[in-house]
């Protein structure tokens, strides 16, 4: 047996195997498993945030934001950081439709 026959050999599908259901079962069996650990990832933080949220002090938050606000907008660093994110925001959103596209 030489490589040619080695390679076709392996790239011929193998027929379909009479097994009651099974592999569909444990695709359907790994699909949910996958979405709950997508809804597990999802909520989890938020359901954090909710939970912490109302022991924080919001007056006090609010009195540095107040603050911190002008020093921020005066900011050069900040304002370029802020421009190169929004850009980059939209190249990525861009190139999502335009691959969606194709």
């Amino acid at each position: 047996m030489n490589d040619g026959d080695l390679d076709a050999l392996l790239s011929t599908p193998l027929g379909d195997v009479a097994d009651a259901g099974f592999s569909k079962r444990v695709a359907l069996a790994v699909a949910q498993r996958e979405g709950w650990r997508e809804r597990l990832t999802t909520y989890a933080p938020i359901a954090a945030t909710a939970a912490v949220v109302p022991f924080l002090p919001g007056a006090q938050i609010a009195e540095a934001a107040s603050h911190l606000t002008p020093l921020i907008a005066n900011s050069v660093a900040l304002s370029i950081a802020a421009a190169a994110l929004i850009l980059t925001i939209s190249f990525e959103q861009r190139l999502r439709e335009w691959q969606f596209a194709l």
